[in-house]
């Protein structure tokens, strides 16, 4: 009975010893998988990349007349509206002309009081020149005294200065008939070109003044099938910008869709607003499909460069240092990490080439990198990295941790 007493208790104790052992190695194992840190990677990856400068606009008709007019008055009639398709030579505004035709008909009678003179004045050259013939063949015979002569070729000479001056008065009175009829024409406004009508400025019954400056009738767009951004490009990013580059942008009507274009102009003239410099950029677009119109916002992006195939990561990668100062550094040997170049490790605190760093073993392994262009979230690594890499760009927060 003792015996089996005893049995019992060292079944119990050993029991007891070995949940105690479990129990320690459970808290150990926990305990040490809790405080090992966890790392956010990325594998290194090929892929296309572009460096672009991005910047805002507004799209515009690549040429826009302000049709107006040259006289002042009230305006008749208006014969377009918004969006109206019109030809060169369409008639599209007329102004009250009884002024204009006034005056047409003021210059006329003008010219036809000077005609009449001149009638006369051709007459009484003609029998001056008849009286003087007439006197100086009496002249050679001695029938008349010279005196007559001189008054008869005064007289002669008198009345061709008359007839010059009342030809001259005509050409005048001509000239002032074809002024008047050309002020006549203004009355009438024709389209000068080929287009489409986007702003209309005026009403019938409207009075217009051209005292100081030409009022404005309409806008014609020449052809919306050809457009043109006009781009705002900080002066930070402006000497990336070259003509005919491409450009890509998109507008918020149709955030879906991305529109091709071309850079056709850098202007030289500054536009400065609270102290921050940009410049103009135009970038040409088609318009074949009719999405675009005049006055849209778009957001432009500029490609500075390209690349096809490259090896890249995310920029947080670069950014990113390990708590440990100690972290192991791997310093390619040969042309490339992924070349198959061998490295050797050393403990280095600070480098100012470009780092990443990598996960291996749990562990981050600091590497030096060659960058190329970046598109603002990736980078493309040109040396130091293999496809397939694992890299670190960030810490695993968790929430006990918080």
């Amino acid at each position: 009975m003792n015996n089996k007493r005893k049995n019992v208790n060292r079944n119990i104790i050993l029991t007891l010893i070995l949940f105690s052992i479990i129990a320690l190695g459970g808290y150990y194992f926990f305990s040490g998988k809790k405080s090992e840190i966890q790392y956010k990677t990325v594998k290194v990856t090929k892929t296309d990349l572009r460096s672009v400068i991005e910047a805002t606009g507004t799209l515009d008709a690549v040429e826009t007349v302000d049709v107006g007019t040259q006289i002042s008055g009230t305006v008749k009639n208006v014969f377009i509206d918004y969006n109206s398709v019109v030809r060169k030579g369409d008639l599209i505004a007329e102004i009250d002309s009884q002024t204009q035709e006034a005056d047409v008909l003021q210059a006329q009678a003008n010219l036809m009081s000077a005609k009449a003179d001149l009638m006369n004045y051709q007459a009484v050259l003609e029998n001056a020149q008849k009286n003087y013939k007439r006197t100086e063949m009496l002249a050679q015979k001695d029938l008349v005294a010279t005196i007559d002569v001189d008054a008869d070729k005064k007289a002669l000479l008198t009345a061709e200065a008359q007839v010059a001056a009342v030809r001259a008065r005509i050409q005048q009175y001509e000239a002032s008939l074809a002024k008047s009829k050309i002020i006549l024409g203004y009355t009438k406004i024709y389209s000068p070109v080929d287009g489409v009508v986007i702003a209309k400025n005026v009403d019938s019954g409207q009075t217009v003044a051209a005292s100081y400056q030409t009022p404005s009738i309409a806008a014609i767009a020449r052809d919306l099938n050809q457009m043109q951004v006009e781009v705002n490009v900080d002066e930070a990013d402006i000497g990336g910008v070259k003509e005919g580059q491409k450009a890509q942008f998109t507008v918020d009507t149709h955030p879906t869709e991305v529109f091709e274009g071309k850079v056709t102009q850098i202007r030289l003239s500054p536009t400065t607003s609270s102290n921050v410099v940009t410049y103009t950029v135009i970038v040409k677009v088609q318009n074949r499909n009719g999405m675009l119109m005049p006055g849209m916002t778009a957001n432009v992006s500029l490609i500075v460069q390209e690349a096809q195939g490259v090896l890249v990561v995310p920029n947080s990668a670069f950014r990113f240092k390990p708590v440990d100062p100690s972290a192991k550094v791997d310093m390619p040997m040969g042309p490339g990490r992924g070349a198959g170049g061998g490295g050797r490790r050393l403990n280095v605190a600070n480098n100012t080439v470009p780092t990443v760093y990598l996960l291996e073993k749990k562990a981050p392994v600091r590497t030096e990198v060659k960058k190329g262009i970046t598109d603002g979230q990736r980078t493309e690594v040109l040396s130091g990295l293999s496809e397939g890499d694992t890299v670190i760009t960030g810490i695993v927060v968790s929430a006990e941790g918080k």
